[in-house]
């Protein structure tokens, strides 16, 4: 089972991934998927920030040696009801009626990278992490729904390098770029984001309804990309 703890700080509520690398796969998202229940029906939060237990990986990404040996042992089903999970869990994120922060303390890779861009906001450390998407360099095609989410959190241009170079940014050039929202040391970046995040305090219906209308158009997306999945379509 996947390693993830909640905490509640004042009105933010922090999720830790100390999983290892804390690479996607099928737990992964259940567990995420859980904990976002919690946060939403069990505590008065109206921020979340999601960072990693270890010291220099935010996630690596989709979990390549599970996903192998899932399709080596011939069971589709579960790399199928993968790609679904983390297809929820990116429509969750999404549409959750709290203001999201990805505090990316390490690199974070793929399928790790796209779903930081589920977040509303990502602030990067300064001193060490890449962020990259390689999904071209693993014959990985994305989906519509993929590209219109990047493509509605990036620079257009940058968008287009990163998918199709799998080129990796440092922390400063994710932010000059505006893939991130800022860039400190990693011995400040936590006082920075939290002081961030217990600042904004921003109500559920709110957020939730603006976020419902930011997002419409990536979420509507995500759904017709669920159909191609569950139609057998293995892609990412």
């Amino acid at each position: 089972m996947s390693k993830l703890d909640l905490k509640l700080e004042g009105k933010v509520a922090v999720i830790t991934m100390d999983d290892g690398d804390n690479k996607l796969n099928l737990d992964m998202c259940d567990a995420f998927l859980a904990l976002l229940d919690r946060v939403e029906q069990e505590t008065d939060a109206l921020t979340l920030v999601v960072k990693s237990g270890h010291t220099h990986i935010w996630s690596n990404g989709f979990d390549v040696d599970w996903i192998k040996a899932m399709q080596d042992a011939g069971d589709r089903e579960a790399v199928t009801q993968f790609l679904t999970r983390d297809l929820e869990l990116r429509m969750r994120l999404l549409t959750f009626p709290l203001i999201t922060i990805a505090l990316l303390n390490g690199h974070v890779f793929g399928g790790a990278a796209v779903l930081s861009c589920c977040f509303d906001f990502r602030f990067m450390r300064s001193d060490r992490g890449f962020f990259c998407i390689p999904a071209v360099d693993r014959d990985f095609p994305i989906l519509p729904g993929t590209g219109a989410l990047l493509g509605s959190v990036l620079p257009a241009y940058k968008a287009r390098e990163l998918v199709l170079t799998g080129r990796r940014f440092t922390g400063h050039q994710s932010a000059e770029h505006h893939i991130v929202a800022g860039t400190y040391h990693n011995e400040e970046l936590a006082e920075k984001v939290m002081g961030f995040a217990s600042g904004l305090s921003k109500g559920r219906q709110i957020v939730g309804s603006m976020k419902g209308v930011l997002n419409r158009g990536v979420v509507d997306l995500m759904k017709d990309d669920l159909g191609i999945i569950r139609q057998g379509h293995i892609m990412v």
